[in-house]
């Protein structure tokens, strides 16, 4: 809390008062905790906002992160211009997402976002650990609940448009985990697929689901 009340001071209403009026074009801040993203118009922009912003940082004894800081293009050609150069078209990640350059239905521009791949592999070992740990410990009527709380916490955070895949995937690895734990609870396999899909359809656990729809038009006034 104070880290945020900090920032407020020395990068929100900083960046609207000093930066946004002295570059060309379009200028914005998104800003989550101590990770953020800028995103401007123009090339020379950018260089002069990363320059400011480190100037502006070490007044308060602060840095930027030398391995998350850098500058890409990025936005409706992004896609065209590397392929042009001969390169893949950049992304980057924010929040536990990977953001890259994708496309509607109807071939216009659209920012995509996926699960990262960091976050993915980190949450399938935290569940992975979990299932492990408590395998022995718990009765599998006392661990659904809490099985079926983790999985609705991750759907609620990672289902976005466009995001579907790697939640149905997630829960897909987590279900092979319970099934391999389970399993090792004795020396004989207790637990077939046939078996554990009988017991699902008895106790269900929540399903990969889109919760917010980032593309739903924005109401009328």
């Amino acid at each position: 809390m104070l880290a945020n009340i900090f920032l407020h001071y020395v990068l929100d209403l900083w960046f609207v008062k000093c930066v946004k009026p002295s570059v060309d074009g379009q200028c914005y801040l998104v800003r989550y905790a101590d990770d953020f993203v800028c995103m401007v118009q123009n090339r020379h922009s950018a260089r002069k906002i990363e320059m400011m912003l480190r100037e502006r940082f070490a007044k308060f004894g602060l840095s930027l992160h030398p391995e998350k800081t850098r500058t890409i293009s990025f936005g409706r050609y992004e896609r065209q211009n590397a392929h042009r150069q001969g390169r893949r078209a950049n992304t980057f990640d924010f929040l536990g997402f990977t953001h890259y350059c994708g496309h509607s239905r109807k071939g216009t521009f659209l920012l995509g976002r996926k699960t990262s791949g960091r976050k993915f592999r980190k949450a399938c070992k935290a569940m992975n650990d979990w299932l492990r740990r408590i395998r022995s410990v718990m009765r599998i009527e006392e661990i659904w609940p809490i099985l079926a709380a983790k999985l609705r916490g991750h759907y609620n955070y990672y289902g976005v448009s466009g995001n579907s895949r790697m939640i149905v995937r997630f829960g897909y690895v987590t279900i092979r985990a319970v099934m391999k734990w389970l399993n090792r609870r004795s020396q004989r396999r207790s637990f077939t697929w046939k078996k554990l899909t009988a017991y699902l359809e008895h106790y269900p656990l929540p399903r990969p689901r889109i919760v917010h729809n980032l593309y739903r038009p924005l109401p009328s006034k």
